[in-house]
């Protein structure tokens, strides 16, 4: 009896193992893949606004006042982001750890 419940405690065991490296894979390639989209993201943006500087400064005149009006859209949109940061990124990490741990139980 003791070898079967010293049996029953290891694979107790290995499958616990099994969920955790599961769970953290999962995890772990999610988060990467989203550290990539973010980069490249940020390289995107990062271009796209300096040719709206480049385009806009000739088109009003002043490279400088074009730098301003498109830091100023970027700090809209960071203020429209702060106000949404729940919604946008926590209940969705909440949702993928809930997924990663407790998976299709």
């Amino acid at each position: 009896m003791e070898n079967l419940a010293r049996r029953y405690m290891d694979m107790r065991l290995d499958e616990l193992k099994l969920k955790t490296v599961d769970g953290l894979s999962v995890g772990v390639s999610r988060v990467l893949s989203l550290m990539v989209i973010l980069m490249l993201g940020a390289i995107v943006l990062a271009s796209f606004a300096f040719g709206t500087v480049l385009l806009l400064g000739n088109l009003i005149g002043s490279w400088a006042a074009a730098a301003f009006i498109i830091g100023g859209v970027f700090l809209i949109a960071i203020v429209v982001i702060l106000f949404v940061w729940k919604k946008l990124f926590t209940d969705i990490f909440v949702k993928l750890f809930i997924d990663i741990f407790y998976g299709n139980e």
